[in-house]
């Protein structure tokens, strides 16, 4: 499956807007940067990366006339361990590494697995700040649990403590962190100024299931939706007057605060001078916004058959029966019944399925990419994702077929051209 092949290579969202960048040069696309002027024309290509763990792809169809803006946004990051910039922790004998927790990892899925290390370093380099991927793609470190031996109600259930119990056991030696880094770089280690690594799953995933039906892995939530998007973005063809957009942000993890998140002006800016650069006034840029589409794509909760009173009684998604479509009472998902209209349209023309999903009443939704980014462009928008189960555990679980089905429908909604003729009637 393309999608495992594509999780091989991306043990963090800095190597994952690589491997996007990658697959985007291929496809012909061009690479902009915001701190240069940009000269867009019409059937162009274009791409720009905003701290290396967030990409903004998008291309322009031949006529721009009634312009509007397809766009799908997902993110790139998934919960794990942050390494602390100092880092070297004895005890005992033992050299272990101080990190602290990144999003809402379930803690106790990376006890006793062999985990690699991988992200960013920014190395000084004649005169320069030059940013490295990193990965050592082997196992660095281990988070060993407790002998039951020494802890008899380990399985009644044990809360952990991050700066205790959670520390990865790197070393008996002399050895430290920056010495391996340094090593693997082949620079200085006094040449090493910062860094942003993380721990990650040694294990890329696989299927399972009697027809291999499943597929368990890393980091589904949310690459998956991120692959879907670009692999839609570049196999479509912009219709007449649109400009098919996919931003995949990071940092959704820890809230889109940053300035590579959602909830930075990032999509708005970038549309803005989208519509600036192609000739549009101001006003004629805030008809196109209102002319066009967000699908917020975050991966549900699929229905685990081992916790079943967790979910809604009428309203839950099976993994392998299409997209779940996110609906909330609270406003947290942005989908209304229009915009649920809109892309049930789209799916039957696709020929994906789909599926309506709430949370139980008295469970609440947490918040997404589209009300976080609608706080700064405002645009009709839809919540989707793909039914998972084990979501923010070291590895994930989803079905294989329902990724088929997002891809087709997001290359389906690339193909149309979405404009309001008047409040609640669209023309596509």
């Amino acid at each position: 499956m393309e999608f495992l092949d594509f999780l091989q290579n991306t043990p963090t969202a800095f190597h994952a807007v690589k491997e996007f960048k990658d697959l985007l040069l291929k496809q012909n696309y061009v690479e902009l940067q915001e701190s240069k002027l940009w000269n867009l024309e019409k059937s162009g290509k274009y791409f720009f990366t905003r701290n290396n763990s967030t990409i903004v792809a998008f291309s322009v169809s031949k006529d721009i006339s009634d312009l509007s803006y397809n766009i799908v946004a997902a993110h790139t990051d998934s919960p794990t361990f942050k390494i602390k910039p100092n880092n070297d922790l004895k005890k005992g004998e033992y050299h272990l590494l101080n990190t602290e927790i990144y999003g809402g990892p379930i803690l106790n899925t990376w006890l006793d697995r062999r985990l690699n290390i991988a992200g960013r370093v920014i190395v000084k380099e004649d005169g320069k700040l030059v940013t490295k991927l990193l990965s050592f793609d082997r196992g660095v470190v281990v988070i060993p649990n407790c002998s039951i031996h020494y802890y008899h109600e380990l399985n009644d259930g044990v809360k952990l403590n991050p700066q205790n119990e959670l520390v990865p056991l790197l070393t008996e030696g002399n050895k430290n962190l920056m010495d391996l880094v340094a090593e693997k770089l082949n620079v200085k280690k006094e040449d090493i100024v910062s860094h942003d690594l993380y721990l990650a799953s040694l294990d890329r995933g696989g299927l399972f299931g009697a027809d291999n039906e499943y597929m368990n892995a890393p980091q589904i939530d949310n690459l998956e939706c991120s692959f879907a998007g670009i692999k839609a973005l570049t196999a479509a063809t912009p219709k007449s007057g649109s400009v098919n957009v996919c931003v995949l942000f990071d940092n959704e993890e820890i809230g889109s605060r940053t300035r590579q998140g959602a909830g930075s002006k990032i999509l708005a800016d970038t549309l803005r001078r989208i519509s600036l650069n192609l000739g549009l006034t101001e006003e004629a840029h805030i008809v196109a916004l209102n002319n066009s589409f967000l699908i917020s794509a975050d991966n549900a909760q699929g229905f685990h058959p081992n916790y079943a009173h967790k979910y809604d009684p009428t309203n839950a998604c099976y993994m392998n029966k299409g997209i779940a479509i996110k609906n909330a009472a609270r406003g947290s998902y942005t989908t209304d019944a229009l915009s649920l209209a809109y892309f049930t349209e789209i799916c039957k023309k696709a020929g994906s399925k789909y599926q309506l999903n709430t949370n139980r009443s008295d469970v609440p939704g947490g918040g997404t990419l589209g009300a976080i980014s609608l706080s700064q462009v405002s645009i009709p928008s839809v919540d989707i994702g793909l039914p998972q189960i084990s979501m923010h555990s070291i590895m994930e679980t989803a079905g294989v077929n329902d990724y088929f089905d997002l891809e087709k429908a997001l290359k389906e909604f690339y193909s149309n051209h979405f404009s309001f003729d008047k409040d609640g009637i669209v023309k596509f």
